[in-house]
């Protein structure tokens, strides 16, 4: 739930709105399925993490990840998918900075 949270609020950050219901109008989902978001009965599926990584103009793996960590069943596949975020953000920083994985690793941590 905090990672849903976490970027439900980024975007309307980003977009300048303070309200639940412009939020999902904003991003196309039902006032109810926001709500269910905030509340912890419903994690983002992949398809709201490509709208939310669209407007945050984020890499849509990492909202996936986060996504998929976030609603894990199992402490094993939790472990899984915060590795998939990890990796995919060390790959990132070295592209950015121009370093190896092994030295972009250390940056992230």
């Amino acid at each position: 739930m905090k990672n849903t949270i976490y970027f439900l609020d980024a975007v309307k950050e980003k977009l300048g709105i303070t309200s639940d219901y412009a939020l999902a109008k904003q991003l196309g989902f039902s006032l109810s399925t926001v709500s269910n978001y905030r509340t912890g009965r419903r994690v983002l599926d992949d398809d709201a993490a490509l709208t939310i990584a669209d407007a945050l103009k984020l890499h849509p793996l990492s909202v996936i990840a986060a996504a998929n960590a976030e609603r894990a069943k199992t402490p094993e596949q939790r472990e899984r998918w915060s590795g998939v975020m990890e990796k995919f953000s060390a790959s990132f920083n070295s592209l950015l900075l121009g370093a190896s994985p092994r030295q972009a690793s250390f940056l992230t941590r």
